[in-house]
């Protein structure tokens, strides 16, 4: 696809950048226990997730994205769609946001986010991602693993810039390549360059992007399946005998574990987009 962009490129996270993430990660102020209700891993709370490899992996590339974001917050009035338990939300808070206005499908993350990381110049509230409205357009929002999970991903974006003011920038991370296999939340798979296409339609202009690896060795859903027995476990009927266990299985003998990108894009508004 011919680029339309000046795009730079980040550096991807490595041990080293993630260091000051999993510090600031022990200071969140989390110390309940997970609804049962919850899916593992779709409801991200860092303060339940085990030190195990695969675990840390997962928590510091969510976090560092959210770092990511706060450099952009600092007196701005900022929309986290998808906030999942809210300790993004509290991130860029922290970073100097103004305010920030956290939303999230599921009620019961709701009510765990506004117990827990509600502050003054922090709102938390209950409503779908595709249809979310409010009175007042935002200066930065952010949506991190949101797109995936949507049906109709390109009126999402189309809302999302109209709810942005002039001059209005917009974060984003998407999962690459085939993850419906092992995540049965997620509706749709996305290459770099699609994902680039779907912004530029939506009156996006791309000012920077990272890929960060993730990886997760047998050993390491091995251990993952001792500390999070409660998680859902596939069947052996369903290993063996469906299109996306056949595909868990090939990806555990052929590459020795589950791997994807993270992919991490920041937009603005283009200049001949007109919010409507």
């Amino acid at each position: 696809m011919k680029q339309k962009h000046n795009i730079s490129r980040e550096q991807p996270v490595t041990s080293s950048s993630t260091a000051a993430s999993t510090e600031d990660l022990n200071n969140l102020q989390v110390k309940v226990s997970i609804p049962s209700t919850w899916e593992l891993g779709e409801r991200l709370v860092p303060d339940k997730m085990a030190s195990d490899p695969a675990s840390r992996k997962i928590v510091e590339i969510n976090f560092h994205h959210y770092k990511i974001a706060g450099r952009y917050v600092r007196g701005k009035r900022v929309l986290d769609i998808a906030c999942g338990v809210g300790y993004g939300s509290q991130i860029l808070h922290l970073a100097g946001a103004s305010r920030v206005v956290g939303v999230d499908v599921c009620p019961d993350t709701i009510q765990y986010a506004q117990q827990h990381y509600s502050a003054s110049g922090i709102d938390f509230v209950c409503s779908d991602a595709e249809h979310f409205e409010y009175p007042e357009p935002f200066d930065v929002v952010v949506s991190f693993e949101t797109l995936e999970h949507l049906r109709y991903p390109e009126k999402f974006l189309e809302r999302i810039r109209r709810s942005l003011a002039p001059k209005g920038e917009f974060l984003l991370s998407v999962p690459l390549g085939e993850t419906r296999h092992f995540d049965p939340y997620h509706l749709h798979k996305y290459t770099q360059g699609e994902i680039f296409a779907l912004l530029e339609k939506a009156g996006f202009l791309i000012n920077l992007y990272r890929c960060d690896d993730l990886f997760l060795s047998r050993s390491d859903l091995e251990h993952w399946e001792k500390l999070y027995p409660e998680a859902p476990q596939p069947s052996v009927y369903e290993l063996l005998f469906t299109n996306r266990g056949r595909r868990v299985l090939s990806d555990l003998i052929f590459r020795g574990g589950l791997k994807f990108q993270q992919l991490l894009v920041s937009t603005s508004v283009a200049d001949n987009s007109v919010n409507s």
